[in-house]
Parts: structure tokens; sequence; C-alpha cells
């Protein structure tokens, strides 16, 4: 198991936890560009995509790592969370404004 402290990661983790997170990224760019509506290619698309997949996934691998889970489930989870780039970051945000909310005791009415 890699080390809790990412500054103490070997390169091969660092390549593990980015590499899942960019994959997964171009799974789901790849899935999009091959659905049945038709789009034009993008480059910027694609690295946007891919950036923040790997952001994503980054941040999933060192939560479940911080919680001493195996590296395998954290590389799998990496990945999955990649390929759910930015809305599994929607995702948190709105809980994190709902849990604001409920703290300082405001109604969504």
């Amino acid at each position: 198991m890699p080390d809790k402290d990412p500054s103490a990661w070997t390169i091969a983790t660092w390549l593990l936890a980015l590499g899942m997170g960019f994959s997964g990224g171009v799974v789901h760019w790849w899935a999009r560009m091959k659905s049945r509506r038709p789009r034009v290619f993008s480059l910027m698309e694609l690295v946007g995509e891919i950036f923040t997949s790997g952001f994503v996934g980054l941040g999933v691998f060192m939560i479940l790592n911080a919680w001493d889970q195996p590296a395998g489930l954290c590389a799998a989870a990496s990945g999955i969370s990649g390929h759910m780039g930015a809305r599994l970051l929607f995702v948190l945000e709105r809980a994190a404004e709902a849990r604001l909310k409920a703290y300082l005791g405001e109604d969504d009415a």
C-alpha cells in the first residue's frame, strides 16, 4: 500500500493514480464521441476532459488512500470517478452546499 503522505509516494503510485483518472476521462470522451449524437472532434474538449478527470481521479485516490483502502480499490475508484469527471464535482458541490445551508439554518423556500 502506498504511503498516506503523497509527498512520499513513488513515481509508480503517482502514475497509477493519475493514469486511472486520465483513462477514465478518455473513456468518457470516447463514449460521448461514439454516441448517436453527431459531434465534431474538439482537441480542447478532449484535453479538458482528461485534466478534469485526472484531478477528480487523483482526489478520490488520495481520499481512499487516507482511509487505508487497498491500492487496487483506490485505483479502481480513481478510474470510475475519472469517468464521472465533472459530474462528480457537481454532486460534491451540491452536497457541500446542502450541508452548509443546514449548518447555517437557511431554508430552500
